[in-house]
């Protein structure tokens, strides 16, 4: 039992916590889960983590929606399904005549457009951004042409109010010929291209020392772009014929676009937003040609200047919000199913420690947990796969734990980075036993990874096989790339988080004694890590991907060049040729095999990444609970739960 793995003295944290359930003076929600932390933002244009995500599923709802068995796309705020031209280019939604916000307000297309645009704007745009700008016509152009103006306004509001600009934003001040003519006075000219550093920051110089009208010349140029903003955004595909009508246009065939349109980032937005948005000179934009708004727009309970609170047109709203304690839902009373939603209301707890969250589960207090990210995880899965426990679940996810090799950089930190050698990271490949590490370091029940894409999670897609473990070819190759049984290899130093300690001392246990290579390993805290990470300063790096939609280029794109997730710096033309030739084809069979294709360059013949397992996660669902399905990618309607008083048995 499970019970067993707790020390006795966390008797008194459960005491603690029966104490603090005790205290709240509102009755028990009809479902409560637990998110491993705090909610970040609900703000669905910049959230990314997965418990933001597990919040905005049930208190927005797209244009689809998921069922809560198969995660297939079905009806949504829209009619499903859309009308699609036979080019796959162009599909046309009908908004559903009874869909209500949580004030009673219908919803409507301009709803959509109006969270869309928000989603592509400086100032709002986020890590999910790409989902419009790589497939909606004229959304990429029009984010660059935004961007570029704040490139403009932001060194230009800083002049004007007297504060000096570094070098860079002075290049990106005089890309707008208007500027550059106007500060032609300085007596310095704008230097010619990048070929002379020195030049450029004279010239910064200059403009910073120039008393020139820069308030005059910041309105003026203010005025210009924010007077193009909505004639540049009517180039982008969304179109409203009317308030029940979205009409989008995609840039290529897209077969997984209502799988996106279920995604929480593509939620709508309500007009009562629009009170909270910062303006400057009455323009929707801050002087810096920024979109901000207020960001206590997400609280229920915030009514500054007028505003209502957080309005959604999800099954659920969003009732009370403490900081790091709680999110209470209840049911949307202007859902269009509200009657039969049989869970009115759902506590969404936050604890800083999973076991005080397990402990309370196996007090009865808590109906679901997500996630059981503990030292005993392995125990967890044992009890899980005997049936010992038939509430503890295994979710073979979809997605991916892998290495990083750093392919960019011709130096890391002073040294010779190896792994720019395709012979190198198929060594360091062939020299892990991946096996090892799933079934005797991690025990969880994890799944070795011979592919990036998780097989059999993506329907009609089998991805190719990498090369299993491999010391003599290893060895082979390490000598052919110059470094015989290892002498005169840089040491290879592994960035990792303090939860990979495990897996990382195994990895480097296995170069070094397979290869005779000395391994560094660098744990940092994860706002660290992820600096180092991104500025690629690092040999070879821990990594994850979870799968955001249901098509294998939600791992493939990621390798891509110039792609934002491409951590490792990795390039090759036919890779991106074979992606690029799949967006375009619309037979099924021929574009998944142009992507096995490409998945086959990855871990058959370049090793970018070292996929080492496909997570399983481990999960808890009481025996009364009904209607909630684990599945591989971790989503959870809740309007679809149910509580089986029969079941209960005394134990809530």
């Amino acid at each position: 039992m499970i019970r067993g793995l707790i020390s006795v003295c966390t008797v008194c944290l459960l005491a603690l916590l029966l104490v603090y359930s005790l205290a709240e003076r509102e009755p028990r929600a009809d479902f409560t889960y637990v998110n491993p932390s705090g909610i970040h933002t609900l703000d669905p244009a910049r959230m990314s983590w997965t418990q933001d995500l597990r919040v905005a599923l049930n208190i927005w709802e797209g244009l689809t929606s998921y069922d809560p068995k198969t995660l297939e796309p079905i009806e949504g705020a829209a009619h499903h399904p859309p009308k699609v031209s036979d080019d796959g280019l162009t599909y046309t939604f009908t908004i559903r005549g009874d869909g209500r916000w949580s004030n009673g307000d219908p919803v409507t297309s301009g709803d959509f457009v109006r969270a869309w645009r928000r989603a592509i704007e400086p100032g709002t745009a986020a890590d999910y951004a790409f989902l419009l700008t790589d497939r909606v016509v004229g959304a990429s152009a029009y984010a660059a042409w935004r961007n570029q103006g704040v490139g403009v306004l932001a060194p230009l509001s800083r002049l004007a109010g007297g504060w000096r600009i570094d070098e860079d934003q002075v290049r990106a001040l005089v890309a707008d010929p208007a500027v550059r003519e106007r500060v032609a006075v300085v007596g310095v000219p704008v230097p010619d291209g990048d070929h002379d550093p020195s030049a450029w920051s004279v010239f910064a110089e200059a403009i910073n020392d120039a008393k020139l009208a820069w308030p005059g010349i910041h309105e003026e140029i203010f005025a210009r772009h924010a007077g193009q903003l909505d004639a540049e955004f009517s180039k982008v595909g969304l179109e409203t014929p009317d308030e029940h009508t979205l009409v989008v246009r995609l840039t290529e065939p897209c077969p997984f676009f209502l799988d996106l349109t279920a995604f929480p980032v593509l939620s709508p937005c309500h007009k009562s937003i629009e009170g909270l948005r910062r303006r400057h000179r009455g323009a929707a934009i801050t002087a810096e040609g920024l979109v901000v708004y207020d960001s206590q727009w997400t609280k229920p309970d915030y009514h500054a200047g007028g505003y209502p609170g957080l309005i959604t047109n999800g099954p659920y709203r969003l009732a009370d919000w403490k900081f790091k304690r709680r999110a209470r839902l209840v049911v949307n009373p202007f859902f269009r199913d509200a009657a039969a939603i049989a869970c009115r209301t759902v506590d969404m707890l936050v604890y800083d420690d999973v076991n005080v969250a397990i402990m309370a589960y196996e007090a009865g207090l808590v109906d679901f947990l997500p996630s059981m990210d503990v030292a005993y995880d392995h125990e967890i899965a044992r009890l899980a796969m005997t049936g010992e426990r038939t509430d503890f679940h295994r979710c073979a996810l979809s997605a991916t734990y892998f290495m990083n090799f750093n392919c960019a950089s011709e130096t890391v930190a002073g040294r010779e980075n190896p792994c720019r050698d395709r012979r190198v990271r198929k060594a360091l490949s062939l020299a892990v036993d991946k096996r090892a590490i799933v079934e005797d370091v991690l025990k969880r029940g994890d799944i070795v990874a011979h592919s990036f894409v998780p097989p059999g999670a993506i329907p009609h897609y089998d991805p190719p096989v990498g090369p299993t473990v491999d010391i003599d070819e290893a060895r082979r190759l390490l000598a052919e790339a110059g470094y015989p049984g290892g002498e005169g290899m840089p040491p290879v130093d592994i960035l990792y988080t303090v939860r990979d300690e495990r897996v990382c001392q195994a990895v480097a246990r296995m170069w070094s004694r397979n290869l005779g290579i000395k391994v560094e390993l660098r744990g940092k805290e994860s706002k660290t890590f992820g600096e180092d990470k991104a500025n690629r300063r690092y040999i070879v790096a821990r990594g994850n991907w979870y799968a955001d939609y249901n098509d294998p280029t939600t791992f493939l794109e990621c390798l891509a060049t110039g792609n934002g997730n491409n951590d490792s710096g990795y390039s090759n033309a036919r890779y991106d040729a074979l992606l690029a030739e799949a967006k375009l084809t619309t037979d099924r069979s021929d574009r998944s095999e142009l992507l096995r294709r490409a998945e086959a360059i990855i871990v058959q013949e370049d090793f970018p990444i070292l996929p080492i397992l496909h997570y399983t996660a481990p999960i808890a669902i009481q025996p009364w609970v009904r209607g909630l399905h684990p599945n591989a990618r971790m989503v959870f309607p809740f309007r679809y739960v149910w509580i089986d008083e029969s079941a209960l048995g005394g134990n809530r």
